[in-house]
């Protein structure tokens, strides 16, 4: 038996609940994603709850409370982060290690030992090197429009979890962060408190991320901040030289596309300088 869920913290989180709420014999049953079913000979499927219902949110507010008291607000704090990952098993992980963890007195996180503890832990593990992946390599652009975007492709769905640093950082500002892995962005204005996620169709994703229509000084910004990079690099970061290997591993290459320290494109020579930088000096950002 197959019980199919939606890939998200309410959906994994709800179908947990609702397999205990059925009496539903766990000896042959597998929770499995929606996004990465593949039915097997005679298996019996079960359609997901609709995690955008409000009695699907509250049953998983339900679950969550009660293995809280069970587990603590550690095991809560990893479940969470293990909902955000985009591996196929992600929901039978989590299903199993809230078994157990209903099941025992002792806090299940602390057996680093145990099979599904381990599991688990790996998961979240990944997802929170995601999420500091975001907060190192998001670069944001400043639009004609005066708000800023930035274009991000994760390997897990992290914009929930990561986005309220740059509300910490930017929230006198409009920004948007487009996601097209997963197909959402995250906003937010100077008059909220907090951030909003949305999920576009595709058209209006695409017409997101194909948008360039820059702010006038924007070239000029990205000129100074691979200039300032190029100042402070260590030597030796060439693909030919050794420390390659080593900025690959810390900036995986993944993100390069996305960096602007990294990009091919320079500022024209003969570009006239906004106004605002011009400062008081007459060298050039790129006079020598």
């Amino acid at each position: 038996m197959a019980l199919v869920c939606n890939p998200s913290l309410e959906g994994v989180v709800a179908a947990v609940g609702l397999v205990y709420l059925a009496h539903i014999s766990t000896s042959e049953f597998r929770l499995v994603r929606s996004d990465a079913y593949q039915g097997r000979l005679g298996e019996t499927c079960i359609p997901s709850l609709d995690p955008a219902k409000e009695s699907t949110v509250a049953l998983a507010q339900r679950v969550l409370t009660g293995f809280e008291r069970q587990q603590g607000r550690e095991a809560i704090r990893r479940i969470v982060l293990a909902c955000a990952s985009d591996e196929p098993d992600m929901p039978d992980i989590v299903y199993r290690f809230m078994k157990d963890g209903f099941s025992r007195k002792d806090r299940l996180i602390e057996h680093f030992v145990d099979d599904t503890a381990h599991a688990l832990n790996a998961l979240a593990r990944q997802v929170a090197t995601e999420c500091e992946h975001m907060r190192q390599f998001v670069r944001f652009s400043r639009m004609s429009d005066n708000s800023f975007m930035a274009v991000f492709k994760p390997h897990a769905n992290v914009l929930p979890l990561a986005s309220n640093y740059f509300v910490r950082r930017l929230g006198n500002e409009r920004f948007f962060i487009v996601d097209p892995i997963h197909g959402i962005v995250a906003f937010h204005a100077p008059e909220m408190r907090n951030f909003g996620i949305m999920k576009p169709d595709k058209s209006n994703l695409d017409i997101l991320i194909s948008r360039k229509d820059l702010a006038a000084d924007e070239p000029y910004v990205r000129a100074l901040w691979k200039e300032f990079y190029k100042g402070v690099e260590l030597p030796g970061r060439d693909a030919s030289q050794r420390g390659y290997d080593l900025r690959a591993h810390w900036m995986p290459k993944r993100f390069w596309e996305g960096l602007t320290e990294l990009s091919c494109q320079d500022f024209p020579r003969n570009a006239k300088v906004p106004l605002r930088y011009q400062g008081t000096s007459k060298k050039g950002l790129l006079d020598t």
